[in-house]
């Protein structure tokens, strides 16, 4: 099914059950895709163009020395600006892949095949491409937008459970985006979301993404639970998954929503919340740990001489959309301590 999107969108989306061979390019292609997924993608009955590469995948590798070689593979093909490169993985690869296409003669068409629920909702559609430095995460990147994106659910089959709750945080940060608890609380029940809520929420950020391509604006709100999250992802040593850093930073920003006044949220709501991520304390990586990387944020407002930082927050504001604020990397220090409190105790009050 494609999702009717404006005119002038330059992505067409679709979301099938099962892969459709006719979505691949017409024109000359390649592939670029994580191995883990290469048994899926021939159990599919789709088809590996000349030159594919299916590579080993990790946070670890998300570097710019990974895309060198790609880059010189699809010049030995030879892939010339009419070629399109074929994505086909999760998060990690979607972004590097996109990534590389922009860089490879100066950006040539690509295709996001997103096999992970993480990818589906988050890093295959919008064009942010990226690769980490030393400083952070996704310091080195473009906007590049695929031509066409294709989510199928059936790729989801494959994951294990834990991927599967990772990429769902990702959803639950859309509804709160809207300011909708009740779509949030369906989506803190265990299981697969609904195809609904994958069509609701690839349209919501295809339609903020149109409106604000280049994130001069409303498009950060699309980073709700990133700010905290990046910070929580990278100081654990990614022992936390994406997703799951998108939920601790999700349930840390009500947190701080609610200290600047912009709450209350349900008690029993952010209780289970926290029942939902309360399996990830172990991983929290302290306070001190997450405040020099927050103030590299990519999101940064404002540098001032003295090295101090603002930073472009996102706030949920229950029943309403989420808002922004410009605070200081120490704001999110009470927030961070209210998460941990929620983790080690979510019945308690708020």
């Amino acid at each position: 099914m494609e999702i009717a999107l404006p005119e002038g969108f330059p992505t067409r989306v679709f979301v099938e059950e099962e892969p459709l061979p006719g979505l691949l390019p017409a024109g000359p292609w390649t592939l670029v895709g994580d191995a883990a997924v290469r048994d899926a993608w021939r159990a599919a009955g789709l088809p590996e163009p000349p030159g594919a590469l299916w590579v080993p995948v990790s946070e670890a590798s998300k570097r710019l020395s990974t895309l060198i070689p790609w880059l010189e593979a699809w010049a030995a093909i030879p892939l010339d600006r009419q070629g399109t490169v074929v994505a086909v993985g999760g998060g990690v690869l979607t972004d590097m892949a996109g990534l590389g296409a922009a860089l490879y003669m100066r950006g040539i068409p690509w295709q996001a095949w997103p096999t992970t629920l993480l990818a589906q909702v988050d890093a295959g559609l919008g064009g942010k491409t990226a690769c980490d430095l030393e400083a952070g995460k996704n310091l080195a990147g473009a906007f590049h937008p695929p031509s066409t994106f294709v989510a199928c659910r059936s790729f989801l089959g494959t994951l294990p459970p834990r991927q599967l709750e990772s990429g769902a945080w990702e959803l639950f940060k859309m509804a709160l985006v809207e300011g909708d608890l009740a779509w949030a609380e369906e989506l803190l029940a265990p299981g697969l979301p609904s195809p609904e809520s994958l069509l609701r929420a690839l349209r919501a950020k295809a339609l903020v993404v149109h409106r604000d391509p280049l994130e001069a604006g409303e498009r950060r709100l699309l980073n709700l639970g990133h700010t905290l999250g990046h910070a929580l992802e990278s100081a654990s040593g990614y022992r936390l998954l994406h997703g799951e850093a998108v939920g601790l930073g999700t349930l840390a920003a009500c947190a701080l929503a609610e200290s600047e006044g912009l709450g209350p949220f349900p008690p029993g709501f952010l209780a289970r919340t926290a029942s939902r991520l309360r399996h990830l304390l172990p991983a929290v990586p302290p306070w001190e740990a997450c405040l020099p990387l927050l103030r590299v944020d990519k999101k940064s407002a404002s540098r001032g001489p003295a090295g101090g930082s603002a930073i472009h927050c996102i706030l949920p504001r229950p029943g309403a959309r989420a808002e922004q604020k410009v605070l200081p990397p120490e704001a999110w220090r009470g927030a961070h301590a209210r998460m941990t409190t929620f983790l080690n105790d979510p019945e308690m009050p708020t």
